[in-house]
């Protein structure tokens, strides 16, 4: 075999072990050390598995309203983390490089990942993103480099690189994905590559050093070892959260399952929605319940996401950060509170969002509905489980909803195992003017999204949406509305395209919006979008999201004192 093969082998054995390590120096040990050092900081999440392991801290909510902040990489903690380890690689002997590089390199590689994965997915981004990017691509460039010093010539740098670092980072994303969702893992491996590529083509290198057999073994037994012990700590973990979520469980009045719904209440509401890491888990979302109830909501809508393609007719669904168990635990959390559970199962759909989900052939459009219908099945059977005030069949699809028939079958199917109201969440514009099935549901659902004119006079919006209550005789709830923290936010309410943030504008937003509507006698609430679980926000975050913003004062205000 030849040496720079054999040499790269050991790489690969290795890399295992040096990715979970870099994970946990990226992910988790920040968290866990301010946690430990600050006064008043606790760990609100920490997850172990055989592919992930991560950690986030906030302070403790020791002020009655003070909001909370999730932790997230910021480029002082990236700068001080790759410097001390390029510090200790400048001081590794050129026989460890290989593996010392490798550590480096899946540093960079992690630290890039999170600010991509927000891209990938359409998310919105803190402004340091792009600094924290640059400091770990110098690590995963760093990394490489020190790597490759061990070979000569750039045809057998890149073949090393291959097989030390790019295969087996493959083959980990393909395998983490297998057991989480594989579009969270694919995006990872273009940075790695075109490093890879660039560092290979720099002149140097000492040709490889030697190494044996028992190299390539230890670092085999190192990853089996480690592997099984995060798999026993997943376990471990899993049955700690279980037992707090039993225990919350047994603190909450049990669930009557004979009582009477309601048909008609208004509901001063939120989405609060599953936010990373830690998604729907109860111990960390219990303290914003605690928190919305002391601003006035009585209603939080809970949206778990199913995933699906514009032009593939097939939903997948389950295992994301909207846990059926975590949902039902919520529930009951938010009813102690005084709070009103909305289940609005969601789709989300890439590329695109669920208005292009269309199928011209009646075979495909048959399949997708078929599909979906499992999906509402489902969380139906969830609603009806935890006792859900009010169940919404489907939300934004806005050119399959012509398809009148089929919706009403859709509308049946939850009706039968679910006695409580109904709603469809409707796009504002066309689907919510034309759609012919609001005469089957209890309540006409808007996503409330239309353009506001300079002055923010709602007289044309109102309008469109009485005449749709007029038509149908059924209330109406916005199960969505909204406007970003950014600058003249009125002109195109669902947009987050990055520009000047402006709180003010978007709390003038909020409050023409219920000035417009709170008081109108056919209209039964409102769910602002969008609260999220881990509490994020800020008057300098620009998202929709109210939360710590002069825009939530005005909910507060709205829903404390007008009335209703």
């Amino acid at each position: 075999m030849p040496a720079w093969l054999m040499t790269a082998l050991v790489g690969a054995a290795w890399f295992y072990p040096a990715y979970w390590v870099a994970m946990f120096l990226v992910r988790a040990a920040p968290a866990l050390l301010k946690a430990a050092v600050v006064p008043g900081e606790q760990v609100l999440w920490f997850q172990v598995t055989p592919w992930y392991v991560a950690a986030v801290s906030r302070p403790g909510l020791l002020l009655a309203g003070a909001p909370p902040s999730a932790a997230a990489p910021s480029p002082a903690a990236a700068l001080l983390l790759v410097a001390l380890l390029l510090l200790l690689l400048n001081r590794t002997p050129l026989r460890r490089s290989l593996l010392a590089g490798l550590l480096v390199a899946c540093v960079g590689q992690i630290g890039i990942g999170l600010p991509l994965a927000r891209w990938f997915f359409s998310s919105p981004t803190p402004p340091e993103a792009p600094a924290t990017v640059a400091i770990y691509a110098v690590a995963l460039g760093g990394g490489l480099w020190r790597m490759l010093q061990a070979f000569s010539g750039t045809g057998i740098r890149l073949g090393a690189a291959g097989v030390a670092f790019i295969v087996p980072l493959t083959g980990f994303l393909l395998l983490a994905g297998r057991a989480m969702d594989v579009r969270f893992a694919v995006y990872g491996l273009g940075p790695a590559l075109l490093l890879a590529g660039v560092v290979a083509a720099l002149p140097g290198g000492g040709g490889p050093q030697p190494v044996s057999w028992r190299w390539a073994v230890a670092g085999v037994a190192a990853a089996v070892l480690l592997g099984g012990t995060a798999r026993a700590g997943s376990g471990w973990m899993a049955q700690r959260r279980a037992e707090e979520r039993n225990r919350m469980l047994a603190a909450a009045p049990p669930v009557d399952l004979q009582r009477p719904y309601d048909r008609l209440f208004f509901q001063k509401g939120v989405n609060l929605t599953a936010e990373g890491p830690a998604g729907y888990a109860p111990g960390a979302a219990r303290e914003m319940l605690d928190h919305l109830a002391r601003n006035g909501v009585n209603a939080v809508a809970l949206v778990p996401y199913g995933f699906s393609r514009a032009a593939e007719p097939a939903v997948r669904f389950g295992g994301a950060w909207e846990r059926d168990e975590d949902i039902a635990a919520l529930a009951a959390l938010a009813r102690q509170r005084g709070i009103r559970i909305l289940l609005k199962p969601q789709i989300w759909v890439r590329p695109g969002w669920p208005g292009d989900v269309h199928f011209d052939s009646a075979a495909d459009r048959a399949r997708w509905f078929a599909e979906y219908e499992r999906f509402l099945v489902h969380y139906a059977r969830l609603a009806s489980r935890v006792h859900a005030d009010l169940f919404c069949v489907g939300v934004e699809f806005g050119r399959m909803t012509r398809y009148e028939a089929e919706w009403r079958r859709l509308i049946r199917s939850a009706r039968s195992l679910y006695a409580g109201p109904l709603v469809y969440a409707a796009a504002q514009g066309e689907e919510f003017e034309t759609i012919r099935f609001w005469d089957a549901l209890d309540y006409i659902g808007l996503n409330n999204y239309y353009p506001l004119p300079d002055d923010l006079r709602m007289d044309e919006v109102v309008r469109k949406v009485e005449a749709v209550h007029a038509r149908y005789q059924r209330p109406v709830i916005f199960t969505k509305a909204g406007f970003a923290n950014l600058r003249a936010p009125h002109r195109a309410p669902w947009d987050e395209t990055p520009r000047e943030v402006s709180p003010l504008e978007q709390a003038r937003c909020y409050e023409a919006l219920l000035r417009a509507f709170y008081h109108q006698p056919w209209f039964a609430g409102v769910y602002w979008w969008k609260v999220g679980a881990n509490g994020y926000g800020g008057p300098r975050d620009p998202t929709h999201t109210p939360w710590g913003k002069p825009a939530m004062e005005v909910v507060a205000r709205w829903y404390t004192q007008g009335g209703r």
